[in-house]
């Protein structure tokens, strides 16, 4: 199991804690099931969302062209593939307002 994969297993896990806390929460006031799973469903996702979301964003590398606004994202990359697409941004074809010619 990759750190991403047992990240995203966290997550969800952590989603669904607090999607059952939401549940028994709300379960014990006297609401009809309908709402309680309506509102459980949707703290579940808003939580899942965000946890995937902030998961992407640390493991996404940006590789930025110094002389114009090209710009490589890349996820889940090992140090060699890193490194050929960080000179592949610094040395790309189509500079704006190329400076080489």
């Amino acid at each position: 199991m990759t750190k991403h994969n047992a990240a995203q297993l966290a997550s969800l896990l952590a989603s669904v804690g607090i999607g059952y806390s939401v549940a028994t929460t709300l379960g014990a006031a006297d609401l009809s099931p309908l709402v309680v799973v309506a509102c459980t469903a949707a703290v579940f996702s808003a939580v899942l969302s965000l946890a995937l979301d902030l998961i992407a964003r640390m493991t996404t590398r940006v590789f930025r062209c110094s002389h114009c606004a090209f710009t490589v994202r890349a996820q889940h990359t090992d140090a060699g593939e890193s490194r050929r697409w960080q000179e592949t941004a610094a040395d790309h074809p189509r500079h704006l307002g190329d400076y080489r010619s």
